[in-house]
Protein backbone atom coordinates (compact mmCIF):
# COMPACT_ATOMS: atom_id res chain seq x y z
CA UNK A 1 0.00 0.00 0.00
CA UNK A 2 1.25 2.83 -1.04
CA UNK A 3 1.90 6.29 1.69
CA UNK A 4 -0.93 8.24 0.36
CA UNK A 5 -3.39 5.41 0.98
CA UNK A 6 -2.12 4.82 4.74
CA UNK A 7 -4.79 3.65 6.67
CA UNK A 8 -4.17 6.00 9.51
CA UNK A 9 -3.94 4.16 13.35
CA UNK A 10 -7.29 3.87 15.52
CA UNK A 11 -6.21 1.44 17.78
CA UNK A 12 -3.54 3.53 20.36
CA UNK A 13 -3.15 4.26 24.24
CA UNK A 14 -2.82 7.70 23.67
CA UNK A 15 -3.21 10.49 21.21
CA UNK A 16 -2.99 14.22 20.91
CA UNK A 17 -4.99 17.07 21.83
CA UNK A 18 -4.00 19.97 19.42
CA UNK A 19 -2.80 23.40 20.96
CA UNK A 20 -5.63 25.58 19.74
CA UNK A 21 -5.31 28.78 17.32
CA UNK A 22 -3.49 30.59 20.51
CA UNK A 23 -2.88 31.33 23.72
CA UNK A 24 -6.08 32.45 25.02
CA UNK A 25 -6.62 35.47 27.40
CA UNK A 26 -2.98 36.35 27.87
CA UNK A 27 -1.81 38.93 29.92
CA UNK A 28 -0.53 40.00 33.46
CA UNK A 29 -1.57 38.60 36.70
CA UNK A 30 -4.75 40.07 38.84
CA UNK A 31 -5.24 39.29 42.63
CA UNK A 32 -8.60 38.08 43.03
CA UNK A 33 -10.93 38.05 46.15
CA UNK A 34 -11.23 34.47 46.60
CA UNK A 35 -9.06 32.51 49.05
CA UNK A 36 -10.22 29.07 50.47
CA UNK A 37 -9.75 25.61 49.79
CA UNK A 38 -11.45 22.48 47.94
CA UNK A 39 -12.12 19.61 50.52
CA UNK A 40 -12.09 16.93 47.49
CA UNK A 41 -12.25 12.77 47.09
CA UNK A 42 -11.07 11.04 44.60
CA UNK A 43 -12.96 7.12 43.82
CA UNK A 44 -10.52 4.94 41.80
CA UNK A 45 -12.11 3.46 38.50
CA UNK A 46 -9.37 1.11 37.55
CA UNK A 47 -6.47 -0.28 38.63
CA UNK A 48 -4.45 2.29 40.03
CA UNK A 49 -0.43 2.12 40.78
CA UNK A 50 1.64 5.09 41.98
CA UNK A 51 5.26 3.91 42.27
CA UNK A 52 7.25 3.85 45.61
CA UNK A 53 9.89 1.46 46.73
CA UNK A 54 11.47 -0.80 44.42
CA UNK A 55 13.63 -4.00 45.29
CA UNK A 56 15.60 -6.48 42.30
CA UNK A 57 15.22 -9.55 42.36
CA UNK A 58 17.82 -11.30 40.05
CA UNK A 59 17.48 -7.94 37.48
CA UNK A 60 14.01 -8.18 37.52
CA UNK A 61 12.11 -5.07 39.20
CA UNK A 62 9.48 -5.13 42.36
CA UNK A 63 7.83 -1.78 42.36
CA UNK A 64 5.72 -1.31 45.68
CA UNK A 65 2.72 1.08 45.94
CA UNK A 66 3.67 5.04 47.29
CA UNK A 67 3.15 5.14 51.28
CA UNK A 68 3.63 7.74 53.74
CA UNK A 69 3.71 6.66 57.67
CA UNK A 70 2.34 2.95 56.01
CA UNK A 71 -0.52 4.57 54.54
CA UNK A 72 -1.30 4.91 50.66
CA UNK A 73 -0.69 7.96 49.24
CA UNK A 74 -0.86 9.74 45.80
CA UNK A 75 1.64 12.84 46.04
CA UNK A 76 0.27 16.26 45.52
CA UNK A 77 2.51 16.70 42.32
CA UNK A 78 0.69 13.90 40.33
CA UNK A 79 -2.92 15.30 41.32
CA UNK A 80 -1.37 18.89 40.44
CA UNK A 81 -0.26 17.58 37.54
CA UNK A 82 -3.31 15.81 35.84
CA UNK A 83 -5.72 18.89 37.02
CA UNK A 84 -3.16 21.17 35.31
CA UNK A 85 -2.91 19.24 31.87
CA UNK A 86 -6.61 19.85 31.84
CA UNK A 87 -6.54 23.38 32.19
CA UNK A 88 -3.57 24.36 29.98
CA UNK A 89 -6.11 23.02 27.14
CA UNK A 90 -8.75 24.70 28.67
CA UNK A 91 -7.29 27.29 28.42
CA UNK A 92 -4.58 27.21 25.53
CA UNK A 93 -1.76 28.39 27.85
CA UNK A 94 1.80 27.78 26.86
CA UNK A 95 3.02 24.08 26.80
CA UNK A 96 5.30 22.71 29.29
CA UNK A 97 7.49 19.70 29.87
CA UNK A 98 8.78 19.64 26.29
CA UNK A 99 11.81 18.40 25.48
CA UNK A 100 15.18 21.08 24.92
CA UNK A 101 17.74 18.53 24.58
CA UNK A 102 17.47 17.65 20.37
CA UNK A 103 17.23 14.22 20.01
CA UNK A 104 18.88 11.37 18.23
CA UNK A 105 17.75 8.94 15.72
CA UNK A 106 19.31 5.72 14.53
CA UNK A 107 19.78 5.66 11.42
CA UNK A 108 19.38 2.57 8.72
CA UNK A 109 22.13 2.67 5.67
CA UNK A 110 20.62 1.95 2.31
CA UNK A 111 22.05 1.28 -1.07
CA UNK A 112 21.73 4.88 -1.60
CA UNK A 113 23.39 5.78 1.89
CA UNK A 114 26.89 7.93 1.14
CA UNK A 115 29.61 6.75 4.33
CA UNK A 116 32.83 8.27 3.76
CA UNK A 117 35.55 7.28 5.82
CA UNK A 118 37.91 10.42 7.45
CA UNK A 119 40.79 11.58 9.40
CA UNK A 120 40.51 15.09 11.68
CA UNK A 121 43.16 17.34 10.60
CA UNK A 122 42.54 20.26 12.94
CA UNK A 123 39.14 20.95 14.76
CA UNK A 124 37.30 24.08 14.20
CA UNK A 125 38.49 27.33 16.32
CA UNK A 126 36.18 30.28 16.45
CA UNK A 127 35.04 30.90 13.16
CA UNK A 128 37.52 28.97 11.21
CA UNK A 129 36.11 25.23 10.19
CA UNK A 130 37.92 22.11 11.46
CA UNK A 131 39.44 19.88 8.46
CA UNK A 132 38.69 15.94 7.93
CA UNK A 133 41.25 14.60 5.36
CA UNK A 134 39.99 11.41 3.31
CA UNK A 135 40.70 7.99 4.81
CA UNK A 136 41.14 4.98 3.23
CA UNK A 137 39.27 1.89 4.44
CA UNK A 138 40.98 -1.34 4.92
CA UNK A 139 39.30 -4.38 6.26
CA UNK A 140 40.84 -6.36 8.30
CA UNK A 141 39.84 -10.17 9.88
CA UNK A 142 39.43 -9.40 13.61
CA UNK A 143 40.86 -12.84 14.32
CA UNK A 144 43.96 -11.30 12.96
CA UNK A 145 43.82 -8.33 15.32
CA UNK A 146 42.83 -10.38 18.32
CA UNK A 147 46.28 -11.15 18.08
CA UNK A 148 48.09 -8.03 18.21
CA UNK A 149 48.93 -6.81 21.99
CA UNK A 150 47.20 -3.46 21.25
CA UNK A 151 43.83 -5.09 20.56
CA UNK A 152 41.27 -4.30 22.85
CA UNK A 153 37.50 -6.23 21.49
CA UNK A 154 35.32 -3.44 23.94
CA UNK A 155 36.58 -0.66 21.74
CA UNK A 156 39.95 1.16 20.95
CA UNK A 157 41.73 3.70 18.69
CA UNK A 158 45.47 3.26 18.56
CA UNK A 159 48.45 4.00 15.70
CA UNK A 160 50.96 1.45 14.13
CA UNK A 161 53.21 1.77 11.49
CA UNK A 162 52.44 0.27 7.99
CA UNK A 163 54.13 0.18 4.84
CA UNK A 164 52.46 2.96 2.27
CA UNK A 165 51.18 0.31 -0.11
CA UNK A 166 48.65 -1.01 3.05
CA UNK A 167 46.76 2.41 0.29
CA UNK A 168 46.56 -0.64 -2.43
CA UNK A 169 44.33 -2.91 -0.52
CA UNK A 170 40.68 -3.26 0.31
CA UNK A 171 41.02 -6.41 2.69
CA UNK A 172 43.98 -7.77 4.75
CA UNK A 173 42.53 -11.22 5.07
CA UNK A 174 45.53 -13.66 6.73
CA UNK A 175 47.70 -12.96 9.37
CA UNK A 176 50.58 -13.58 7.08
CA UNK A 177 49.79 -10.50 4.62
CA UNK A 178 49.50 -8.30 8.00
CA UNK A 179 52.65 -8.93 9.02
CA UNK A 180 54.50 -8.58 5.58
CA UNK A 181 52.11 -4.94 5.38
CA UNK A 182 53.65 -3.63 8.84
CA UNK A 183 56.66 -1.42 9.03
CA UNK A 184 59.11 0.24 11.48
CA UNK A 185 59.28 3.39 13.20
CA UNK A 186 62.57 4.25 11.77
CA UNK A 187 61.97 2.77 8.45
CA UNK A 188 61.62 4.95 4.98
CA UNK A 189 58.60 3.75 3.31
CA UNK A 190 56.16 3.79 5.89
CA UNK A 191 52.67 5.51 7.40
CA UNK A 192 50.73 5.50 10.48
CA UNK A 193 47.37 4.18 9.75
CA UNK A 194 44.72 4.28 12.55
CA UNK A 195 43.34 0.72 13.85
CA UNK A 196 39.72 1.61 14.74
CA UNK A 197 37.70 -0.94 16.89
CA UNK A 198 34.60 -0.79 17.30
CA UNK A 199 32.99 -1.83 20.56
CA UNK A 200 32.42 -5.76 20.76
CA UNK A 201 30.24 -7.21 18.22
CA UNK A 202 30.24 -11.13 18.44
CA UNK A 203 29.21 -11.54 14.66
CA UNK A 204 31.48 -8.83 13.36
CA UNK A 205 34.12 -10.30 10.79
CA UNK A 206 36.22 -7.27 10.01
CA UNK A 207 37.42 -4.31 11.57
CA UNK A 208 38.87 -0.78 10.30
CA UNK A 209 42.31 -0.10 9.48
CA UNK A 210 42.16 3.91 8.05
CA UNK A 211 44.70 5.36 5.78
CA UNK A 212 44.84 8.95 5.89
CA UNK A 213 45.54 10.46 2.88
CA UNK A 214 45.86 14.30 1.68
CA UNK A 215 42.63 15.16 0.07
CA UNK A 216 39.94 17.05 2.11
CA UNK A 217 36.82 15.19 2.92
CA UNK A 218 34.76 17.66 4.78
CA UNK A 219 35.20 21.44 6.62
CA UNK A 220 33.07 21.09 10.02
CA UNK A 221 31.82 23.96 12.18
CA UNK A 222 31.59 24.39 15.97
CA UNK A 223 28.01 23.03 15.75
CA UNK A 224 28.56 19.87 13.98
CA UNK A 225 31.61 18.69 16.54
CA UNK A 226 29.38 19.45 19.36
CA UNK A 227 27.00 17.15 17.63
CA UNK A 228 29.22 14.56 17.59
CA UNK A 229 30.99 14.79 20.44
CA UNK A 230 27.35 14.96 22.22
CA UNK A 231 26.81 11.38 20.66
CA UNK A 232 29.97 9.93 21.87
CA UNK A 233 29.22 11.01 25.20
CA UNK A 234 25.94 9.39 25.08
CA UNK A 235 27.01 5.86 23.64
CA UNK A 236 30.43 5.86 25.88
CA UNK A 237 27.96 6.42 29.13
CA UNK A 238 25.98 3.73 27.93
CA UNK A 239 28.95 0.93 27.16
CA UNK A 240 30.44 2.20 30.86
CA UNK A 241 27.19 1.29 32.47
CA UNK A 242 27.57 -1.77 30.46
CA UNK A 243 30.95 -2.27 31.54
CA UNK A 244 31.80 -1.74 28.00
CA UNK A 245 35.01 1.19 27.05
CA UNK A 246 33.80 2.89 23.62
CA UNK A 247 36.62 5.71 23.97
CA UNK A 248 37.55 5.52 27.10
CA UNK A 249 40.63 3.03 27.27
CA UNK A 250 41.81 5.15 24.84
CA UNK A 251 41.56 8.67 26.66
CA UNK A 252 43.42 6.99 30.04
CA UNK A 253 45.70 9.89 30.29
CA UNK A 254 42.86 12.50 30.61
CA UNK A 255 40.27 13.66 32.89
CA UNK A 256 37.08 11.56 32.43
CA UNK A 257 34.68 14.80 31.10
CA UNK A 258 36.68 14.72 28.24
CA UNK A 259 37.07 10.94 27.28
CA UNK A 260 33.98 11.62 24.87
CA UNK A 261 36.02 15.31 23.69
CA UNK A 262 37.69 14.53 19.62
CA UNK A 263 40.74 15.51 18.79
CA UNK A 264 43.18 15.89 16.09
CA UNK A 265 44.02 12.51 14.70
CA UNK A 266 40.64 11.33 15.36
CA UNK A 267 38.77 8.76 12.86
CA UNK A 268 35.33 9.84 11.83
CA UNK A 269 32.58 8.65 9.39
CA UNK A 270 31.09 11.54 6.98
CA UNK A 271 27.37 10.33 6.45
CA UNK A 272 24.92 10.94 4.33
CA UNK A 273 21.23 9.58 3.91
CA UNK A 274 21.38 9.96 0.39
CA UNK A 275 22.64 12.27 -2.83
CA UNK A 276 19.32 14.16 -2.36
CA UNK A 277 19.69 14.99 1.04
CA UNK A 278 22.02 17.55 1.30
CA UNK A 279 22.17 17.00 5.50
CA UNK A 280 25.81 15.93 6.31
CA UNK A 281 26.39 13.92 9.70
CA UNK A 282 29.59 13.54 11.20
CA UNK A 283 29.04 10.14 12.97
CA UNK A 284 31.67 7.01 14.62
CA UNK A 285 29.53 3.88 13.51
CA UNK A 286 28.22 2.78 9.88
CA UNK A 287 24.77 2.18 11.46
CA UNK A 288 24.50 5.71 13.18
CA UNK A 289 23.01 7.90 15.95
CA UNK A 290 22.27 11.16 14.74
CA UNK A 291 21.15 14.46 16.24
CA UNK A 292 17.75 16.15 15.02
CA UNK A 293 18.23 19.48 13.90
CA UNK A 294 15.51 20.77 16.16
CA UNK A 295 14.55 19.95 19.67
CA UNK A 296 10.63 19.10 20.42
CA UNK A 297 11.00 22.81 22.04
CA UNK A 298 11.84 24.32 18.42
CA UNK A 299 9.17 23.02 16.88
CA UNK A 300 6.59 24.53 19.71
CA UNK A 301 5.14 27.44 17.97
CA UNK A 302 6.44 30.38 19.26
CA UNK A 303 3.24 31.80 20.83
CA UNK A 304 3.25 28.49 22.96
CA UNK A 305 6.54 29.02 24.72
CA UNK A 306 6.81 29.93 28.37
CA UNK A 307 6.11 33.26 28.88
CA UNK A 308 9.11 35.47 29.10
CA UNK A 309 7.26 38.82 30.85
CA UNK A 310 4.76 39.62 33.69
CA UNK A 311 2.65 40.98 31.14
CA UNK A 312 1.77 38.27 28.84
CA UNK A 313 1.59 35.19 31.66
CA UNK A 314 -1.16 32.68 30.12
CA UNK A 315 -3.93 31.25 32.08
CA UNK A 316 -2.16 28.56 33.86
CA UNK A 317 1.62 29.79 34.58
CA UNK A 318 -0.70 32.81 36.36
CA UNK A 319 -2.93 30.23 38.39
CA UNK A 320 0.36 27.72 38.97
CA UNK A 321 2.99 29.54 38.27
CA UNK A 322 5.90 29.79 36.63
CA UNK A 323 9.77 29.59 36.46
CA UNK A 324 9.90 31.71 32.72
CA UNK A 325 11.59 30.88 29.64
CA UNK A 326 14.90 30.32 30.66
CA UNK A 327 15.53 29.51 26.63
CA UNK A 328 15.58 33.70 26.00
CA UNK A 329 19.01 34.71 27.57
CA UNK A 330 20.02 37.10 25.45
CA UNK A 331 21.08 40.46 26.96
CA UNK A 332 17.50 42.25 25.70
CA UNK A 333 15.41 39.26 27.68
CA UNK A 334 17.21 39.03 30.72
CA UNK A 335 15.40 41.77 32.85
CA UNK A 336 12.39 40.42 31.73
CA UNK A 337 13.24 36.74 32.73
CA UNK A 338 11.02 35.75 35.52
CA UNK A 339 9.41 33.38 38.38
CA UNK A 340 5.79 33.40 40.04
CA UNK A 341 5.13 31.77 42.58
CA UNK A 342 1.38 29.66 42.31
CA UNK A 343 -1.53 30.60 44.47
CA UNK A 344 -2.98 26.88 43.96
CA UNK A 345 -1.86 24.04 46.29
CA UNK A 346 -2.26 20.77 46.03
CA UNK A 347 -2.07 18.42 49.64
CA UNK A 348 -1.13 14.99 49.06
CA UNK A 349 -4.30 12.89 48.91
CA UNK A 350 -4.48 9.82 51.59
CA UNK A 351 -6.71 6.69 51.63
CA UNK A 352 -9.93 6.54 53.05
CA UNK A 353 -10.81 2.53 52.89
CA UNK A 354 -9.62 1.26 56.74
CA UNK A 355 -9.13 -2.32 54.39
CA UNK A 356 -7.70 -0.66 50.43
CA UNK A 357 -9.22 -3.10 48.09
CA UNK A 358 -5.91 -4.60 46.40
CA UNK A 359 -5.46 -6.60 43.00
CA UNK A 360 -4.02 -10.40 43.44
CA UNK A 361 -4.44 -9.72 47.50
CA UNK A 362 -1.82 -7.33 47.71
CA UNK A 363 0.54 -9.82 46.02
CA UNK A 364 2.66 -8.31 43.17
CA UNK A 365 1.50 -8.45 39.39
CA UNK A 366 3.94 -9.36 36.95
CA UNK A 367 2.89 -7.41 34.09
CA UNK A 368 4.00 -7.02 30.62
CA UNK A 369 6.74 -4.41 29.66
CA UNK A 370 5.59 -0.81 30.24
CA UNK A 371 7.67 0.86 27.41
CA UNK A 372 8.89 4.48 27.36
CA UNK A 373 7.20 7.33 25.17
CA UNK A 374 9.31 7.55 21.96
CA UNK A 375 9.16 11.04 20.59
CA UNK A 376 11.51 10.23 17.68
CA UNK A 377 8.33 8.67 16.54
CA UNK A 378 8.27 11.62 14.53
CA UNK A 379 4.98 10.06 12.34
CA UNK A 380 3.15 10.25 15.90
CA UNK A 381 4.59 13.10 17.78
CA UNK A 382 4.68 16.12 14.32
CA UNK A 383 2.58 16.81 12.10
CA UNK A 384 4.73 16.35 9.45
CA UNK A 385 8.18 15.54 7.86
CA UNK A 386 10.54 15.43 11.12
CA UNK A 387 12.79 17.26 13.63
CA UNK A 388 15.36 18.58 10.82
CA UNK A 389 12.63 20.88 10.02
CA UNK A 390 11.12 23.81 11.92
CA UNK A 391 7.61 25.78 12.41
CA UNK A 392 8.86 28.13 9.93
CA UNK A 393 8.19 25.68 7.76
CA UNK A 394 4.84 24.69 8.88
CA UNK A 395 6.26 21.95 11.34
CA UNK A 396 5.31 21.34 14.80
CA UNK A 397 4.34 18.85 17.35
CA UNK A 398 0.67 17.94 17.21
CA UNK A 399 -0.53 19.07 20.55
CA UNK A 400 -0.58 17.82 24.29
CA UNK A 401 -0.37 14.08 24.87
CA UNK A 402 -3.25 11.75 27.03
CA UNK A 403 -3.78 8.62 27.44
CA UNK A 404 -7.78 7.09 26.44
CA UNK A 405 -9.36 4.93 29.23
CA UNK A 406 -9.79 1.41 28.62
CA UNK A 407 -13.86 0.69 29.12
CA UNK A 408 -13.12 -3.10 30.01
CA UNK A 409 -11.09 -2.11 33.19
CA UNK A 410 -13.19 0.34 34.42
CA UNK A 411 -14.98 -1.37 37.46
CA UNK A 412 -14.08 -4.49 36.71
CA UNK A 413 -12.55 -7.26 38.31
CA UNK A 414 -8.99 -7.89 37.47
CA UNK A 415 -8.93 -11.36 36.41
CA UNK A 416 -11.49 -10.80 33.41
CA UNK A 417 -8.55 -8.77 31.38
CA UNK A 418 -5.71 -9.37 33.74
CA UNK A 419 -4.21 -12.06 30.92
CA UNK A 420 -4.42 -8.44 28.20
CA UNK A 421 -1.92 -7.27 30.67
CA UNK A 422 -0.12 -9.82 33.02
CA UNK A 423 2.79 -11.93 31.78
CA UNK A 424 4.07 -15.21 33.56
CA UNK A 425 8.14 -14.73 33.74
CA UNK A 426 9.70 -12.45 35.59
CA UNK A 427 12.02 -10.80 33.30
CA UNK A 428 14.90 -8.19 33.00
CA UNK A 429 12.58 -5.65 30.65
CA UNK A 430 9.22 -6.21 32.90
CA UNK A 431 8.11 -5.04 36.46
CA UNK A 432 6.51 -6.46 38.90
CA UNK A 433 4.06 -4.48 40.63
CA UNK A 434 1.69 -3.90 43.98
CA UNK A 435 -1.81 -2.66 42.22
CA UNK A 436 -4.58 -0.90 43.76
CA UNK A 437 -7.95 -2.40 42.47
CA UNK A 438 -11.04 0.08 41.84
CA UNK A 439 -13.35 1.16 44.11
CA UNK A 440 -10.50 2.79 46.86
CA UNK A 441 -11.29 6.22 47.88
CA UNK A 442 -8.74 8.84 48.76
CA UNK A 443 -9.29 12.31 50.27
CA UNK A 444 -6.89 15.75 49.92
CA UNK A 445 -7.50 19.58 50.00
CA UNK A 446 -6.09 22.03 47.73
CA UNK A 447 -5.55 25.43 48.49
CA UNK A 448 -6.21 28.37 46.65
CA UNK A 449 -5.21 32.52 47.23
CA UNK A 450 -6.86 35.80 45.92
CA UNK A 451 -8.07 33.72 42.52
CA UNK A 452 -10.86 35.72 40.41
CA UNK A 453 -14.39 33.88 40.19
CA UNK A 454 -13.54 32.81 36.79
CA UNK A 455 -10.03 31.47 37.76
CA UNK A 456 -11.42 29.37 40.49
CA UNK A 457 -14.67 28.26 38.19
CA UNK A 458 -11.90 26.84 36.19
CA UNK A 459 -10.14 24.82 38.97
CA UNK A 460 -13.34 23.70 40.00
CA UNK A 461 -14.47 22.28 36.30
CA UNK A 462 -11.07 20.76 36.26
CA UNK A 463 -11.24 18.72 38.86
CA UNK A 464 -15.19 17.31 38.94
CA UNK A 465 -15.22 17.65 35.05
CA UNK A 466 -18.45 16.67 33.34
CA UNK A 467 -20.57 13.15 33.92
CA UNK A 468 -18.87 10.69 31.67
CA UNK A 469 -15.53 12.28 32.29
CA UNK A 470 -12.66 10.63 33.95
CA UNK A 471 -8.63 12.07 35.18
CA UNK A 472 -5.71 9.91 34.77
CA UNK A 473 -3.36 9.37 37.35
CA UNK A 474 0.00 6.94 37.95
CA UNK A 475 1.75 5.19 36.14
CA UNK A 476 0.25 2.24 33.05
CA UNK A 477 -2.44 4.55 32.10
CA UNK A 478 -1.03 2.84 28.76
CA UNK A 479 -2.12 -0.01 30.52
CA UNK A 480 -5.37 0.94 31.29
CA UNK A 481 -4.43 2.08 34.64
CA UNK A 482 -5.31 5.49 36.79
CA UNK A 483 -8.95 6.13 35.67
CA UNK A 484 -10.55 8.19 38.57
CA UNK A 485 -12.97 10.48 39.96
CA UNK A 486 -12.60 13.30 41.71
CA UNK A 487 -15.55 14.88 43.61
CA UNK A 488 -15.40 18.21 45.46
CA UNK A 489 -16.99 17.33 48.75
CA UNK A 490 -16.94 20.64 50.37
CA UNK A 491 -16.39 23.97 48.54
CA UNK A 492 -15.15 26.45 51.33
CA UNK A 493 -14.21 30.52 51.24
CA UNK A 494 -12.33 32.65 53.27
CA UNK A 495 -14.62 34.62 56.04
CA UNK A 496 -13.92 37.84 55.69
CA UNK A 497 -14.75 38.53 59.11
CA UNK A 498 -12.71 35.98 60.42
CA UNK A 499 -9.86 38.79 62.27
CA UNK A 500 -13.22 40.56 64.03
CA UNK A 501 -13.59 38.55 66.09
CA UNK A 502 -11.80 35.13 67.63
CA UNK A 503 -14.57 32.55 67.77
CA UNK A 504 -15.89 33.38 63.52
CA UNK A 505 -14.46 30.41 61.79
CA UNK A 506 -12.13 31.35 59.00
CA UNK A 507 -14.07 29.39 56.43
CA UNK A 508 -17.46 29.40 55.66
CA UNK A 509 -19.17 26.88 53.16
CA UNK A 510 -20.17 28.13 49.74
CA UNK A 511 -23.29 26.88 48.15
CA UNK A 512 -22.93 29.05 44.69
CA UNK A 513 -20.28 26.61 43.00
CA UNK A 514 -22.30 25.89 39.79
CA UNK A 515 -22.08 29.76 39.57
CA UNK A 516 -18.62 30.08 39.42
CA UNK A 517 -18.09 26.95 37.07
CA UNK A 518 -20.61 28.66 34.61
CA UNK A 519 -18.23 32.26 34.45
CA UNK A 520 -15.42 29.36 33.19
CA UNK A 521 -17.16 27.43 31.01
CA UNK A 522 -18.70 30.92 29.61
CA UNK A 523 -15.13 31.56 28.88
CA UNK A 524 -12.96 29.11 28.35
CA UNK A 525 -15.50 25.66 27.36
CA UNK A 526 -16.25 26.70 24.17
CA UNK A 527 -17.76 23.44 22.58
CA UNK A 528 -17.18 24.69 18.82
CA UNK A 529 -13.15 24.62 19.82
CA UNK A 530 -11.41 21.38 18.25
CA UNK A 531 -9.25 21.05 21.40
CA UNK A 532 -11.84 21.09 23.93
CA UNK A 533 -13.80 18.05 21.41
CA UNK A 534 -10.93 16.21 21.61
CA UNK A 535 -10.01 16.66 25.26
CA UNK A 536 -13.99 15.36 26.26
CA UNK A 537 -13.72 12.92 24.14
CA UNK A 538 -10.21 11.18 25.12
CA UNK A 539 -11.56 11.32 28.71
CA UNK A 540 -14.72 10.35 28.15
CA UNK A 541 -14.82 6.47 30.04
CA UNK A 542 -16.63 5.19 26.98
CA UNK A 543 -14.51 4.86 23.45
CA UNK A 544 -15.03 2.75 20.51
CA UNK A 545 -11.70 1.24 21.08
CA UNK A 546 -10.99 -2.38 22.16
CA UNK A 547 -8.00 -2.47 24.68
CA UNK A 548 -9.09 -5.90 26.17
CA UNK A 549 -7.14 -7.91 23.90
CA UNK A 550 -3.97 -5.41 24.52
CA UNK A 551 -2.88 -2.37 25.63
CA UNK A 552 -0.80 -2.20 22.14
CA UNK A 553 -1.53 -3.31 19.05
CA UNK A 554 0.58 -6.69 18.26
CA UNK A 555 1.58 -8.85 15.07
CA UNK A 556 3.75 -11.61 13.99
CA UNK A 557 6.71 -10.71 12.44
CA UNK A 558 10.65 -10.68 12.64
CA UNK A 559 10.50 -11.58 16.27
CA UNK A 560 9.58 -14.63 17.33
CA UNK A 561 5.48 -14.67 18.51
CA UNK A 562 2.88 -12.16 18.43
CA UNK A 563 4.11 -8.85 19.71
CA UNK A 564 4.04 -5.08 20.05
CA UNK A 565 7.83 -4.60 18.46
CA UNK A 566 6.57 -6.58 15.28
CA UNK A 567 3.86 -4.77 14.84
CA UNK A 568 5.87 -1.65 14.93
CA UNK A 569 8.40 -3.18 12.66
CA UNK A 570 5.60 -4.14 10.21
CA UNK A 571 3.97 -0.53 9.90
CA UNK A 572 7.58 1.36 9.76
CA UNK A 573 8.33 -0.74 7.05
CA UNK A 574 5.42 0.00 5.30
CA UNK A 575 5.49 3.94 6.00
CA UNK A 576 2.22 3.50 8.02
CA UNK A 577 3.09 4.78 12.06
CA UNK A 578 0.36 7.56 11.39
CA UNK A 579 -2.31 8.28 14.31
CA UNK A 580 -5.74 9.18 13.26
CA UNK A 581 -7.16 12.25 14.94
CA UNK A 582 -8.94 11.99 17.76
CA UNK A 583 -12.62 12.99 16.83
CA UNK A 584 -12.27 10.92 13.61
CA UNK A 585 -11.78 7.60 16.34
CA UNK A 586 -14.54 8.72 18.62
CA UNK A 587 -17.27 9.54 15.54
CA UNK A 588 -18.57 5.84 16.05
CA UNK A 589 -18.47 6.87 19.99
CA UNK A 590 -21.30 4.42 21.63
Amino acid sequence: MGKNNVIPIKQYPYNFVSLGEKVIDSGERKLGRNTGKLKCKLITKSPLFIGGEKREKDGHTLEYFYRKNDSFIIPASSLKGAIRNVIDVMTNSVIRNVEYERLEERLKPSKESIVKYGIIESLPDGDKKGVIKVAHRVKIKKEILTKSPNYDKNGKIYKIYMKKNIENYEKIETEEKYKQLLSRKDAQDKTIVTIWVASERPREVYEKILVKKNEILYRFDKKELEDIEYLIKQRSERDKKNNKDFYYKSRKDRDEKNFFKLKVGDPIIMYQKNKKDNMVHLVFSEIPRVRYEFSPFDLVPTEFHPSDSLDNLSFSERLFGTIGDNTKIDEDKKDKLTALSGRVFFEDAKIINKNPKMINNGKLVTLKPFGEPHPTLVSFYLNRKDYNSNTKEGVYIKGRKFYWHHEDKIEKEFKKFSNSITMNSEEKHNSSLELMDYGNEFEFDIHFENLTAEELGVLIYALELEKGLLHKIGRGKAFGFGSCKIEIKEFLLENKDKYKDFFIEPFEKESKKEEYISKAKEKYVDENRKNIQELKAILSQKNNLDFSKSPFPEENGRTPGKNTLNWFLNKKSKGELVLEEILKISENKN
